[in-house]
């Protein structure tokens, strides 16, 4: 009796862990479900999702709220979103969700299903939000009983783009740059802006005769080429992101570009272990950044980029997401 009791217990162990072993994401289809290119400032990170899921092997849409889905099958999907771009989402409990800023009553059922988690971007407050939170890795954090991830948004291009690009940092290493700054991205006032950040580093700029140049609505072809040929590349913070931690995804981009990562953002200087140039005054920031990239050799250039292309890839974000919802799903 007692052996057929051990038998017993030891075939339930077997078979709990076997069927926890045999939890996996199937889906067939990857859905972006957002803001059209240029529509909206949150499109160029669903652009860098759609072309990362494509590189990556997946059969990949991009739709909004106007297109007409009617004959489209979204069973086993993957679908990629945003708050202000969800109406109209079709809800399929078969598929699973990457939901960023949404309204999380909206997708109660497939979050208790273990079918949807919340991605929200990195902050120094996200460390105190949850019980059970836990560091992945810098500016990294999870929490399973939240279905949330915490994470910065990543380089939009693919790691052999940036090899690519890294062949012509070689060629044109030492040659004089132009003597013009591209800014590409937003300036702003309020509680987020960046004018007087933006104001007093331009002023820098002029005082040594460097131009500074905003853009917006350019394609991502041309922000590459631009920033490739700038006079330097800074990641300039407001207060407010200063203060909070946020990590721009523009640091990710200028460094991948082919530029030396310039920034008044202590939580970017700590992210990058104090490899590139930090003020959190910008006059100063300008003055340190044409000091150092006096000195900076090919190989800090190359490694930077290295580190950029090895980690900080919406590759590496999709992979991270969809490790976290397998996690969660297995333990739900």
């Amino acid at each position: 009796m007692k052996i057929l009791k051990k038998i017993l217990i030891l075939m339930i162990i077997f078979l709990a862990s076997y069927t926890h072993a045999s939890i996996d994401l199937y889906f067939k289809k990857v859905i972006i479900w957002g803001h059209k290119l240029h529509s909206h400032t949150h499109s160029y990170i669903h652009e860098a999702f759609y072309k990362a899921f494509q590189a990556m092997g997946y059969d990949t849409f991009w739709f909004d709220n106007n297109d007409n889905i009617s004959d489209f099958n979204f069973e086993n999907c993957l679908f990629v979103t945003e708050g202000q771009a969800d109406r109209g989402i079709p809800l399929v409990f078969s598929s699973y969700y990457l939901l960023h800023n949404v309204d999380q009553t909206k997708y109660k059922a497939l979050y208790d299903n273990a079918h949807a988690i919340t991605f929200q971007v990195y902050t120094h407050r996200c460390v105190g939000q949850h019980a059970d939170i836990k560091r992945i890795d810098k500016c990294i954090y999870a929490s399973k009983t939240a279905k949330t991830i915490y994470m910065p948004w990543g380089a939009d291009l693919l790691p052999d783009q940036i090899d690519a690009i890294k062949e012509k940092v070689k060629k044109k290493w030492g040659k004089p740059k132009e003597k013009t700054i591209y800014w590409i991205g937003t300036i702003g006032g309020g509680l987020h802006g960046n004018i007087n950040q933006i104001n007093t580093f331009k002023n820098a700029c002029e005082k040594k005769a460097i131009t500074f140049k905003p853009l917006m609505r350019i394609s991502a072809k041309e922000n590459s080429n631009l920033i490739f040929n700038s006079y330097m590349a800074p990641t300039i913070v407001g207060e407010w992101q200063a203060d909070e931690g946020y990590i721009p995804c523009r640091i990710f981009k200028n460094i991948s570009y082919g530029q030396f990562g310039i920034t008044n953002s202590k939580a970017v200087y700590d992210l990058f272990d104090h490899k590139i140039v930090y003020n959190s005054n910008t006059e100063q920031l300008f003055i340190d950044a044409q000091a150092r990239l006096k000195d900076l050799t090919l190989q800090e250039m190359l490694d930077l980029m290295d580190l950029v292309k090895e980690k900080h890839t919406y590759i590496n974000r999709i992979n991270l997401l969809l490790n976290f919802l397998l996690e969660c799903a297995r333990e739900n």
